[in-house]
């Protein structure tokens, strides 16, 4: 299954970066995730557990997400994996970031494929879509509320 989408911040294309590459501000905006922990001698990477519900499947996920293919400050790619309530859940994001001088805006926009299995593929792909827009949307704002502002001169 293939997502996408974009979010705007009102914010420089560093600030925006340097608060994506902080686990601590990631797990507290990731919808439903209880525990983000770093794995050991694996840099850029963790195990999550998550609560999460999608229609009628709901349940806790455990899994692991790893950073990778880094290009500091435009991109990096996600890759997730993880399983729970009879169901396996993997995937990749690549993640690009932007400046818009125009607007002074940084533009994240994300491409992402995803495969599901078990109770979860059950629910359909558009509710699957629909639940995964609104996770996305609560992620980035969660995001964009812990952005802090720029130093003053």
């Amino acid at each position: 299954m293939e997502l996408n989408g974009t979010h705007s911040f009102n914010y420089p294309q560093r600030q925006v970066w340097d608060t994506l590459m902080n686990p601590e501000i990631i797990a507290q905006a990731l919808p439903g995730v209880e525990t983000l922990t770093p794995l050991e001698n694996q840099p850029l990477a963790w195990q999550a557990n998550a609560k999460i519900g999608i229609a009628a499947v709901n349940g806790r996920y455990a899994g692991t997400i790893r950073m990778t293919e880094i290009e500091v400050p435009d991109q990096y790619r996600l890759s997730v994996s993880g399983e729970g309530q009879q169901s396996i859940i993997s995937g990749t994001a690549l993640i690009k970031l932007t400046y818009d001088t125009d607007k002074q805006q940084t533009v994240l926009t994300w491409d992402a494929e995803a495969q599901i299995n078990g109770n979860l593929a059950r629910v359909g792909q558009r509710l699957i879509k629909s639940a995964a827009d609104m996770m996305s949307r609560r992620f980035f704002d969660g995001i964009d509320s812990q952005i802090p502002p720029e130093p003053t001169a």
